[in-house]
């Protein structure tokens, strides 16, 4: 099976779907899936900050929010990388 354009485009968008969470439905839109998946980077970026915010405030649950924070970055962040390769593929990804 060689994997077309929408294969791929669905693909990620799954992935995508997958790793953001219920939380993060409100990045994914109609634009394009290079800009959901940025879009979603900076919203966990954004997460990650208000984690340390509460750590330096002594706030208990800091800790485990700033893990899960940057567990989910960098599972975006491997997403973002095969959505290049993707693009790359496909030139119009």
């Amino acid at each position: 099976m060689k994997p077309t354009l929408d294969d791929t485009r669905e693909s990620l968008l799954l992935l995508l779907i997958a790793l953001a969470g219920p939380n993060y439905s409100g990045a994914l839109g109609s634009d394009g899936i290079p800009s959901q998946i940025d879009r979603c980077i900076n919203w966990v970026r954004a997460e990650a900050s208000e984690a340390v915010s509460l750590i330096e405030s002594c706030v208990p649950h800091g800790k485990p929010m700033l893990a899960q924070a940057q567990k989910r970055l960098e599972s975006l962040e491997a997403l973002k990388t095969l959505q290049l390769v993707a693009s790359q593929h496909f030139d119009n990804l």
